[in-house]
């Protein structure tokens, strides 16, 4: 099963995950990322990368991130190219975040998304 890493600033990644809960029960292999836009992008990869630590599998993980403003989430697909089991996807939302958790039943692919 792919992890899911929700990346984003303030609480938002915990308020799609809690939202994620109500509608879908308890997600395994969920984790949460709080970021902030005066983050380098070394301590952008280092949040993410502990949060994907967490998973059953941290090689095999889709991460969703939140994009706002000219930060440097931009970039979010290069500063985490070295790790080649990923896929990122930009512009956390709930129902993005429903199709992940969607897409990791068996026979599924959340790679899709990524697409």
């Amino acid at each position: 099963m792919t992890g899911i890493v929700l990346a984003s600033h303030g609480g938002l990644a915990e308020g799609v995950r809690d939202s994620l809960r109500m509608l879908l029960g308890d997600q395994a292999d969920l984790a949460c990322a709080s970021l902030e836009p005066s983050m380098s992008p070394d301590e952008l990869r280092a949040m993410i990368t502990s949060a994907a630590q967490g998973l059953s599998d941290p090689a095999d993980v889709l991460v969703l991130v939140d994009l706002w403003g000219g930060t440097p989430f931009n970039q979010s697909s290069a500063l985490l190219a070295d790790h080649e089991g990923w896929a990122v996807v930009t512009g956390l939302n709930l129902p993005m975040a429903i199709e992940a958790c969607s897409s990791r039943e068996p026979g599924s692919s959340a790679r899709g998304l990524a697409a």
